[in-house]
């Protein structure tokens, strides 16, 4: 799936291709994904209007116009990328976007649980109306984080997953940042002290930023703009090396399987 840095891969990436650019014709190829595709909507809002801005609310992209938003998430298997047509060329092409002069963008989302929606101007939206912060923003503190773990006595890995407390960590991200804060996945998150929280979110930020400058995670799904794999992957600590020597101690990485999730950890490092 592809998580918060291969979807701020994919922002960095449309910057050039679309900032300021309007967007002259889009076609839909099915009137749904996850979600319907608000296709009249969009014709009227996004057609004959520039791109403002792109943005990132954890793992949602918002390409913005004077009118508005429009939302793209990625689900399990999306991915844009660019083509020199408006035909589609690959299977599960769902909708494809030119921008002037020429830059035509094409959506793919082989298992469909990617969305394409519409946010109106100065209002809301059901998908971003709870969401925690953006571990980069400058609301999430280690005192705002301490605090909503007060009452939660659940593993602290499940509360970084939780986007209704901070957006956009995933599985693997989650997986290295706890290894590198040296905290036990199932510790309860409100057990951390603030030492800890702050810690833990200095390598949230950390690893995330380590992605990103490496072009995403290479995952079987996840390609960048112009279709080549991100290469994070080869620089992970923990994730998917069950049996292999601990960076740390030398001990072989665990795993387990919470909530039909794989963890891993270094039993010696994090220490319950």
């Amino acid at each position: 799936m592809p998580e918060l840095p291969e979807v701020e891969t994919l922002r960095q990436a449309l910057l050039p291709l679309v900032l300021n650019k309007t967007l002259i014709d889009l076609k839909f190829l099915r009137p749904d994904l996850r979600f319907p595709i608000p296709t009249k909507t969009l014709r009227r809002e996004m057609m004959g209007e520039a791109i403002q801005s792109v943005t990132r609310l954890g793992k949602y992209l918002l390409l913005h116009n004077s009118n508005g938003a429009m939302l793209w998430h990625l689900g399990m298997s999306g991915r844009v990328v660019q083509r020199p047509t408006l035909q589609p060329v690959e299977k599960h092409t769902h909708a494809v976007f030119q921008f002037q002069p020429d830059t035509c963008l094409h959506f793919i989302d082989p298992r469909r649980f990617g969305s394409i929606l519409w946010v109106p101007k100065d209002e809301g939206h059901p998908l971003l109306d709870h969401l925690g912060p953006d571990p980069f923003s400058e609301e999430a503190t280690p005192e705002l984080f301490k605090e909503r773990a007060r009452t939660c006595k659940g593993p602290i890995k499940g509360f970084l997953m939780n986007a209704n407390r901070i957006a956009g960590i995933g599985n693997i991200y989650a997986c290295e940042a706890l290894f590198e804060a040296r905290i036990h996945p199932k510790k309860p998150a409100n057990k951390l002290s603030r030492p800890q929280w702050h810690k833990l979110l200095t390598e949230v930020r950390q690893v995330l930023r380590k992605s990103i400058s490496a072009g995403g995670t290479t995952l079987r799904d996840f390609f960048t703009t112009d279709g080549t794999p991100g290469y994070f992957a080869l620089e992970l600590s923990v994730y998917g090396k069950e049996g292999q020597p601990c960076p740390g101690c030398g001990n072989p990485i665990s795993r387990a399987v919470h909530t039909a999730r794989s963890t891993f950890f270094c039993k010696k490092c994090q220490k319950r």
